[in-house]
């Protein structure tokens, strides 16, 4: 990261619209007028997003004790989503932004040979530790020790939407993988039914949205929008599929008593949204219109 990114659209070219679509301690997501991409709107600093988790040691900590079950399990999900598009995770795989490496050992466990590449130090040094072939830095910065057109499958899960410009990280994916090689990815999907409907009923009223983690989520992406981005870029078979983010998780996040506030009126936030997702995790779960993306797509 390099400071803030381009103001225009990067998917249509756009000019930054005026209206915003939700704002929170001084950060601001508007809604493209032409494609209906979303994204910060100015992009917060470099100092700003240091100050996140990316570089926190207690969140390497977490990764590798509370909440290593649930990596390890997410991971095992990304894999059965990647065989249900078709894709072999297998031969040489590089992850993007691996975390703490539990898509490596999983994928490596059906004998892919896994890299990954690791912005937090402290994360990629503990992925390291447990034997891992782990890059610290972003994916230009391990550009020189990667081999042009050597992975079969490469995968970004939930680091597209972090990117100043992830157009540019997309492209290298593509110069990174063997013709007929595929990129995967996850990212929260803006146009779900549930952050829709949160949004318009309760996000105006409470001050309150579940779905963007601002400031770190730098673009909110829909079906449409990530495949305009993936085939701008010369990718072919873009599939997209949706999935549910579980409800734990917003309650973890932007739905913690932490964030929204212990009183009453946090307790209150809460239990709304979460009166919300009942019927609508189900409706949206039958009509492909969950909170999350899964998407591949083939370099030709």
């Amino acid at each position: 990261m390099t400071g803030p990114g381009p103001g225009r659209c990067i998917v249509c070219g756009e000019d930054p619209p005026a209206a915003t679509l939700f704002a929170r301690d001084g950060h601001r997501l508007v809604r493209c007028p032409r494609c209906r991409l979303v994204y910060q709107h100015p992009q917060p600093s470099d100092e700003t997003l240091d100050a996140t988790y990316y570089h926190d040691p207690a969140w390497t900590e977490e990764l590798a004790t509370n909440i290593r079950e649930l990596t390890v399990r997410r991971a095992r999900e990304q894999l059965l989503r990647i065989r249900d598009h078709g894709v072999a995770a297998s031969g040489r795989a590089l992850d993007v932004g691996c975390s703490d490496g539990s898509w490596l050992e999983v994928v490596g466990e059906y004998g892919a040979w896994a890299t990954g590449v690791e912005i937090g130090e402290t994360t990629a040094a503990a992925a390291r530790e447990r034997g891992l072939d782990v890059h610290t830095g972003t994916l230009d910065d391990a550009l020189p020790a990667l081999p042009d057109g050597g992975f079969d499958l490469v995968t970004f899960w939930d680091v597209l939407e972090h990117l100043r410009d992830p157009r540019h990280e997309i492209g290298l994916a593509r110069r990174l993988l063997r013709p007929g090689g595929h990129l995967a990815a996850s990212m929260p999907n803006v146009e779900g039914w549930y952050p829709r409907a949160s949004r318009r009923l309760l996000a105006g009223r409470t001050g309150v949205w579940e779905y963007p983690e601002l400031p770190v989520h730098l673009y909110d992406f829909a079906p449409r929008t990530i495949t305009s981005v993936l085939e701008a870029a010369g990718f072919v078979d873009v599939r997209v599929r949706t999935y549910a983010t579980p409800w734990w998780y917003y309650r973890w996040t932007s739905l913690s008593l932490q964030t929204i506030g212990r009183d009453l009126r946090g307790k209150a936030t809460r239990i709304a949204f979460e009166l919300l997702k009942l019927p609508l995790y189900p409706l949206a779960r039958a009509a492909g219109r969950e909170n999350s993306l899964f998407v591949t797509a083939r370099r030709p």
